[in-house]
């Protein structure tokens, strides 16, 4: 008489990942508009020039963003002098996310004003700020969650055009940031995008292994844009 002995298989199962890491290169939170609805998305341009849905991406800020508050005017949103912050800044970082905000793909003769991207939701465990500075080095507060989130906590931005602007978080963690382009088309009226969630995530926490960052150093606060100056439209 034969034994038949049934051994149950193993199966090692590896988890997916249905979002891009996004750690360096040039990319945007892109502003389309289409069939009178906007798009917000995130067009990649380095390495790959590819589109993304928000939810398709995350922004994986390393220790090169790292640093220290400055004390002074940046006090209200960044904190005390010597505070730790970390900052995605409008000079290029080889090992940083460049990241900036695009309205390219809209014509400007199509509207009758900026466009207004506006900060709806902020989840994670800091504070959320993004702001240009002066030529004098005065920061130019265009949102932050340090006092709330208001009608104030809103970014211009000129259609047709692209520019940069620090992005900066009090502490390391998951950060979900909900925005939401409006503006006045010249033949569809005031039109309002539905609301867009980005993630961010400050120094990978040791569960997405996928991820190895390293790098050093003070992020520059340096400012460029292409459009005036202001935090309101």
């Amino acid at each position: 008489m034969k034994l038949l002995l049934i051994v149950p298989a193993l199966t090692l199962v590896i988890p997916a990942f249905s979002q891009t890491f996004i750690q360096s290169g040039h990319v945007d939170i892109g502003i389309g508009y289409a069939d009178k609805a906007f798009d917000l998305h995130v067009h990649q341009e380095e390495p790959v020039d590819q589109e993304f849905t928000p939810g398709e991406v995350v922004f994986s800020i390393g220790s090169a963003a790292a640093g220290v508050s400055p004390g002074g005017a940046f006090t209200s949103f960044l904190g005390a002098t010597g505070t730790p912050v970390w900052i995605l800044p409008t000079a290029e970082n080889a090992q940083l996310p460049f990241l900036g905000f695009g309205t390219e793909e809209l014509v400007a003769g199509d509207w009758s004003s900026n466009i207004t991207l506006s900060l709806k939701a902020v989840s994670g465990p800091g504070t959320f700020s993004i702001w240009g500075t002066s030529g004098f080095g005065a920061p130019e507060l265009k949102m932050t969650t340090a006092d709330g989130i208001t009608a104030g906590d809103r970014l211009p931005l000129v259609p047709g055009s692209h520019g940069h602007f620090n992005v900066g978080f009090s502490a390391p963690g998951d950060y979900s940031v909900t925005l939401e382009a409006s503006g006045t088309h010249l033949i569809d009226g005031f039109r309002t995008s539905d609301p867009a969630t980005y993630r961010f995530q400050v120094i990978p926490e040791p569960s997405t292994w996928a991820l190895a960052l390293t790098g050093a150093g003070v992020s520059a606060l340096a400012f460029h844009r292409r459009w005036p100056k202001g935090r309101g439209v």
